[in-house]
This record gives structure tokens, sequence and C-alpha cells, in this order.
């Protein structure tokens, strides 16, 4: 497994230890959490894609709500050149992974998974 799955797997099975860290009165139950999002499966790549093949085959992950928010919050600092120059748009970003806040959108981050491979690839595209 590359270290950008395994970065992200760390994230990920963190949260919930984190979650319980902070709210010192509930005590953690190590269940799964549901997350919020959406994927898309596609070949090529993310500016140019197309469906899908055996040998060609992608899926970029958009998730929000608490974790998108935890996840924003450890991979700090803002990104210097970001894809956007809106007043209240913030980017971060640690190798695959892409989360973004704003006060409209609130948390939300991407990455992606060649499954061809198994590799981390990018999940979203300025």
């Amino acid at each position: 497994m590359n270290s950008h799955l395994i970065f992200i797997a760390a994230i990920l099975a963190s949260s919930p230890l984190s979650q319980a860290e902070e709210k010192r009165t509930e005590e953690w139950d190590a269940k799964p959490t549901p997350l919020k999002g959406d994927y898309q499966v596609y070949g090529g790549t993310l500016s140019e894609m197309r469906p899908p093949s055996r040998i060609d085959r992608k899926v970029a992950f958009m998730f929000t709500g608490a974790l998108a928010k935890e996840l924003f919050d450890r991979i700090d600092p803002d990104a210097k050149l970001s894809c956007s120059d809106v007043q209240d748009y913030r980017e971060r970003n640690r190798q695959d992974l892409s989360c973004t806040h704003t006060k409209v959108q609130g948390y939300v981050c991407y990455f992606g998974l060649d499954v061809t491979t198994g590799k981390s690839t990018r999940g979203s595209i300025c």
C-alpha cells in the first residue's frame, strides 16, 4: 500500500478517536460513521473524462461534514496558491488529499483512487 493511502487511512481511522478526546463525556464505541458525499467513476483524466474500462478505471471521492472539517483542520496550513481568489475560500492539501472551506459550502474534501493500480490520485481539479 503506498504512503498516500496509508496517510488517508490513518486520518480516517483516527477521526472517531479525536472526536472522543474532544468530547470526554462521550465514550468511543468503535462503530463506523456514515460519510456524506459522492463519488464518480471514470476513465482518462479528471479534465478529459471518458467511460471507464477494464484497464482504465478511477474513482474520485468528495465528502462533506464532520470528517471533512476534521481533515481540513489536520492538514494545515492553508495553501499559498489556491484554486480560487474568493475572499472566504480556504484550501489545504496533503499529497492527493485536498480540502476546502467556504462559508456557503462549508468543509469539502476530495481524493481519488486509480482502481487498476491501487494508487491514490487527485480527486478534483482547479
